[in-house]
């Protein structure tokens, strides 16, 4: 395993960070879809879901309609919350998952380029087509690649770090 271009600093609980950083990577590879938590000045706060695909910097990456609500709190304001989970086995119990903050928007130019090339990576068969690709990168369709740089986390990952034992994290790159 290459090592990571972040660096972890735990500012909650006790756990070697390199270590917390595999578990996130982990469950990043193991969930396919994020839970996006945005606010807008007219329309208050949102949640939406949605295919994601990150890369290895810690930057998420996912699909939208420009038209959409979290579209438009992001144009008006960068800040966003995501959580990323997998289904525990029963009620209650071995509860695995992220919560992550940090900054997203639409990406242009070589952010474009990561994004596809990221989404691509974990789902080949997207944006295939030419003329998809070439909108994708150039901008030129209703829908758009946006990318969510993590800045903070909360893991929990009750098989591996024990049971209600929630670590936090600041990304630094």
């Amino acid at each position: 395993m290459l090592p990571m271009p972040y660096r972890l600093d735990i500012t909650q609980g006790d756990w070697p960070a390199e270590e917390l950083g595999k578990g996130v990577e982990g469950l990043l590879a193991e969930a396919m879809v994020l839970t996006l938590a945005t606010a807008g000045h007219d329309h208050g706060p949102h949640a939406n879901l949605a295919f994601f695909a990150y890369d290895d910097d810690l930057v998420l990456y996912f699909v939208s309609e420009r038209a959409t609500r979290h579209s438009h709190h992001l144009a008006e304001q960068a800040r966003a919350a995501a959580t990323v989970f997998l289904p525990p086995p029963v009620f209650g119990e071995q509860l695995r998952g992220l919560q992550l903050t940090g900054r997203a928007g639409e990406a242009w130019g070589r952010q474009a380029e990561a994004a596809l090339a990221a989404y691509q990576g974990r789902y080949p068969d997207f944006a295939r087509d030419d003329e998809v690709r070439r909108q994708f990168l150039t901008g030129g369709g209703a829908a758009a690649l946006y990318r969510f740089q993590v800045e903070e986390l909360t893991a929990v990952d009750e098989p591996k770090f024990g049971r209600r034992h929630y670590l936090r994290a600041a990304v630094r790159r």
